[in-house]
């Protein structure tokens, strides 16, 4: 179905804009998600940090930082924070003196374990009518889309 449009003027409707519905599912998502990690006692942004590394642990904090497209001070302060928990490690890059190596302690791969299973929770309930066929094609839309605006597709 073609999003309405005012052809007078060629306006959008507001709910049939790409960006509103990408923002109201965004934030009932991080809601949700917000709700089941708080029982963990643990933030969305260290949750995603300890996800990033549990896809791929042993990583610059820079590289980290890229992969979860968050600022530099961010990421310090919840690496700090999953440090102090005893999940992570960090070590001084042999390479560059400059930079440091995060990885994950035993106890932080066994939240890795954990945690996912919490996201995982609130994924499955988000696509509860969607097919699988549907939830793979989203997926893929949405990484086009997020592409898109980072510059990564340019035509």
């Amino acid at each position: 179905m073609k999003p309405e449009r005012t052809e007078s003027m060629n306006i959008e409707r507001f709910p049939d804009s790409l960006g509103t519905q990408l923002n109201i599912a965004a934030r009932s998502m991080r809601v949700a998600l917000e709700k089941e990690l708080a029982l963990a006692g643990i933030s969305p942004t260290q949750w995603m940090l300890l996800m990033a590394l549990g896809e791929k642990d042993h990583q610059g904090q820079t590289e980290l930082g890229k992969m979860v497209n968050l600022d530099n001070a961010t990421i310090t302060r919840s690496l700090d924070k999953l440090q102090e928990m005893g999940l992570i490690v960090r070590n001084q890059d042999r390479d560059d003196r400059r930079a440091q190596i995060v990885s994950l302690t035993p106890e932080g791969q066994s939240a890795y374990r954990d945690w996912n299973a919490l996201g995982r929770k609130v994924n499955d309930r988000a696509a509860t009518n969607l097919s699988n066929a549907e939830k793979k094609k989203l997926l893929e839309l949405l990484i086009a889309i997020g592409g898109n605006l980072n510059g990564m597709n340019h035509d």
